[in-house]
């Protein structure tokens, strides 16, 4: 592990700053809040998750490593490690007491720069982001619901902030429409919130019409109003929090399904 990599770890345990722990679990991931407790010759406390203390409790006996993830400044850090017991009545100071979890203070790290664009994969079976497209003309106000035979059925393979790269789908026996730069009006819903986002078609195949047409989709620059900043706060959620998922996968060598 590089001594500056050393470093940003014993400076967060020193800030008791927040982590995620990730827990494997049947081929996925529970995630839990947590923070730093404190540094000991056998590891690192963090604090628990009795939630799930029999899902720990198989990790310590297993040795499954769990994962651990971190944001300091621009960066996030992540590493997978062991858990090595638990302690529910962890003592703090002489008048706190906390549920806790030893970890094993971990041989590597890995430090990513967190970016604005970050593009993300999106998963297929990823439910709980969805979007829908809609060829517009120019003069079209965005904010006026559209005719339906414009709509453009597709699937999003990757999204950041500034745009998606999506795969566009022929509908019914019509091939797939749409040219280059056309106008697009977005509606992009995450969880229980919903943007409506101005872009443009970026097509990178089009020699055949009745396939699937791969295709990228650029955002407008949102407007510094109430609506840009809403749009922004939901991309950067949506996006973060996919990033995270993905990066927690990747250090506990968990394969997204295609």
């Amino acid at each position: 592990m590089e001594s500056n990599n050393v470093d940003v770890l014993l400076d967060a345990v020193a800030r008791n700053a927040a982590v995620v722990l990730s827990l494997p679990s049947a081929g996925m991931l529970r995630h839990h809040k947590s923070r730093f407790l404190s540094q000991t010759a056998e590891g690192l406390w963090i604090e628990g998750a009795p939630e799930d203390r029999i899902l720990i409790t198989e990790l310590i006996t297993t040795g499954i490593k769990a994962g651990i993830s971190f944001k300091t400044g621009t960066r996030m850090i992540n590493f997978s490690t062991t858990v090595l017991r638990c302690d529910p009545k962890f003592s703090m100071n002489a008048t706190t007491i906390v549920d806790a979890i030893l970890i094993e203070q971990p041989k590597s790290i890995e430090s990513v720069q967190r970016r604005n664009n970050y593009r993300v994969h999106v998963p297929a079976e990823r439910e709980d982001l969805r979007t829908r497209l809609w060829r517009i003309p120019e003069h079209h106000f965005l904010t006026d619901r559209p005719q339906s035979a414009l709509e453009m059925p597709h699937q999003v393979f990757d999204i950041s902030v500034g745009g998606m790269g999506v795969m566009l789908l022929p509908c019914g026996d019509e091939p797939v429409k749409g040219s280059r730069d056309e106008r697009i009006r977005i509606e992009v819903e995450y969880q229980s919130d919903r943007v409506v986002i101005e872009g443009r078609l970026r097509l990178l195949n089009t020699v055949d019409r009745t396939a699937r047409v791969r295709a990228g989709v650029s955002f407008k620059k949102l407007e510094a109003n109430l609506d840009g900043r809403r749009a922004l706060a939901l991309l950067t959620k949506a996006v973060g929090d996919l990033q995270r998922e993905e990066i927690r996968r990747h250090h506990l060598g968990l394969k997204e399904a295609s």
